[in-house]
């Protein structure tokens, strides 16, 4: 990871873990949840799905708002 993406990371987002929930990933963009939903089931964001969970990397966040997202 290049040194803007660890700033980015050290300095964003820092009340929340290193993996969070798509109710956590609405919160963070200021989007609702349909949104946050699409954003992860359509792959524009990298994530895991754990049974029904979906969980999402904060790098994974980070990465998609760098590429000019949300």
């Amino acid at each position: 990871m290049d040194e803007y993406m660890e700033r980015a990371y050290r300095n964003f987002f820092i009340e929340y873990p290193d993996v969070v929930s798509v109710n956590d990933l609405s919160h963070m963009l200021k989007i609702c949840k349909v949104n946050a939903y699409s954003l992860v089931r359509n792959g524009d964001i990298q994530s895991v799905k754990i049974g029904n969970l979906y969980r999402i990397p904060k790098r994974a966040i980070l990465k998609y708002l760098e590429k000019g997202g949300a």
